[in-house]
């Protein structure tokens, strides 16, 4: 059935409902004086809300008290925020989102969303293995051919609930964007095939549009329209190399954001791009989008190649938004800051902040609720430079010429340092290492307040949900950690072991764990 008549039949249906619900109310409110509102479900977060978080930061129930709207029952984040993304939603939903799920890479703008639980605090089973044979496929890269399987970094599984269906998307080593159902583990609709392995995690549209928007080792970012019937359909294509000048190499890592109209990426040939989507549908209500490109420009700059002494300029990391600001990392060892205000206007994106570390910045900037980045590196390069800054490093973008809080030291050897992204839950920051540190800091002092060892590199991004944390290893073991008392050493809570190195991170949605290998399957846990 086309979305148009859908969404007609639905608002009947509703209006229906709305008029039996107020007849409901009106007899209740008669028959009963007390105003008790009974709870199911997950509750909807509003800005300025402070029953929403508990002291550490996590999310918790607030009450209605019956006098304002409550929102959509379920995951989301209801904002009046006059920006692109409102401070307020650090480690929140997606804000504004008009569906439910884990939209993108870490979930949110700001990067600190991992889901929703409840989380398994016993061993759990592993419900269903996908697909039946492995993913696979040979890739060429900088003249290197090898095979690739399964998911690796960063691999982070999408979720989005959809009508009466939980939808997984996620790319892999086989160059496919697959449509999974979450519940079952059964293929929705077949995948759309790339020409190339897939690293990166694919953005689902939080506007309600059905379109996911994913990268390649194939040059090509794609914009995917799933509503079409039974099958998926490439709507637009830029090239990596489509504007010149360009650097290193030609992939799409990085995980987009979509922001009003507006598709914020960065591109493995050192270009950060602001694309306009102009979505809409079509007479036969299916979607269609016509984007143009308002901004792209290069990420890297003769200085920092002196500098580095090489030309690794690459944009692998996914772009971050606080405000109106987007920060993103290069290889270059360059930390960028981009002000996106006007873009309706026509005003074109400013560089604001730029900072070198020496370092390979393929982690993503997480941004708190303060505006502080929580940036990571490789150390890669011998420079002093890299061992002033460090490999995990706070800054503070209100001071360029001086933006360092704390930092964290990773360069006992050449290609130590950090590969997957930090993760923040209360007060702690958590990361693991090449070597295979796992590591929790405080996150205001830089303290480190506990380490342990798991065999590395540990590539993955951490994950916590319900005082949870969740990462795997390289002997192909994935952990789960109580970091309720996130201040001491975090018992093991279980492992599963799931073969391959565990390189991918995972998602949480709903009592379930979404979670790649390189042995070339993605998992479910429960």
């Amino acid at each position: 059935m086309p979305d148009d008549q859908r969404r007609r039949r639905t608002l009947i249906g509703l209006g229906l409902v709305s008029v039996v619900a107020l007849l409901v109310s009106f007899v209740a409110s008669r028959d009963s004086g007390d105003d008790e509102v009974a709870a199911g479900g997950r509750d909807a977060v509003e800005a300025g809300d402070d029953e929403g978080a508990d002291s550490e930061g996590r999310d918790g129930a607030g009450e209605d008290d019956g006098d304002e709207d409550a929102g959509p029952e379920g995951e989301f984040f209801r904002t009046d925020y006059d920006g692109l993304a409102d401070p307020a939603g650090f480690g929140k939903p997606y804000p504004n989102a008009e569906v439910e799920g884990l939209l993108t890479f870490r979930g949110n703008p700001s990067r600190s969303y991992y889901g929703a639980g409840p989380v398994p605090r016993t061993a759990p089973a592993i419900l269903h293995r996908f697909p039946d044979t492995p993913m696979c496929r040979q890739s060429v890269n900088l003249g290197e051919t090898k095979t690739w399987c399964g998911m690796g970094w960063t691999g982070q599984p999408t979720i989005v609930v959809r009508e009466d269906r939980t939808w997984a998307i996620f790319g892999g080593y086989d160059g496919h964007i697959h449509f999974m159902d979450a519940d079952t583990g059964q293929r929705i609709i077949p995948d759309v095939e790339t020409g190339d392995i897939i690293k990166g995690t694919p953005t689902i549209d939080p506007d309600g549009f059905p379109l996911v928007y994913t990268g390649s080792r194939d040059d090509l970012l794609r914009v995917i329209a799933f509503d079409r019937p039974g099958q998926a359909e490439v709507l637009w294509t830029v090239d990596a190399e489509s504007v010149q000048p360009v650097i290193w190499n030609d992939d799409w890592d990085a995980s987009p954001i979509v922001v009003g109209d507006y598709l914020v990426e960065n591109s493995e040939s050192g270009r950060f791009w602001v694309i306009k989507l102009n979505r809409r549908y079509d007479d036969a209500g299916l979607v269609q989008v016509d984007p143009e490109v308002v901004y792209t420009t290069p990420v890297w700059d003769q200085e920092a190649l002196d500098l580095n002494g090489d030309k690794v300029a690459s944009a692998e990391s996914s772009p971050a938004i606080h405000g109106n600001t987007a920060y993103l990392g290069t290889s270059a060892g360059l930390i960028w800051g981009f002000d996106l205000t006007g873009l309706d206007d026509g005003v074109e994106p400013k560089k604001v902040f730029r900072f070198w570390t020496g370092n390979d910045h393929d982690a993503t900037v997480v941004v708190d609720d303060e505006g502080m980045l929580y940036i990571a590196g490789q150390y890669d390069r011998n420079l002093q430079r890299s061992r002033d800054v460090g490999q995990v490093t706070k800054l503070d973008p209100s001071k360029p010429d001086d933006p360092i809080v704390w930092k964290i030291d990773d360069a006992g050897a050449l290609k130590g340092g950090v590969y997957g992204t930090p993760g923040i839950y209360g007060d702690i920051l958590y990361f693991g290492t090449n070597g295979g540190r796992l590591v929790g800091v405080d996150r205001h002092t830089g303290q480190v307040l506990w380490e342990k060892h798991i065999p590395g590199p540990v590539w993955g991004s951490p994950v916590i949900v319900d005082d949870v944390l969740l990462i795997g290893d390289c002997s192909g073991f994935f952990h789960a950690y109580d970091v309720s008392d996130p201040r001491v050493d975090p018992p093991l809570l279980w492992k599963v072991e799931l073969g391959g190195c565990i390189e991918a991170t995972p998602a949480v949605w709903d009592g379930k764990i979404y979670i790649g290998t390189r042995a070339g399957h993605l998992f479910i846990l429960g």
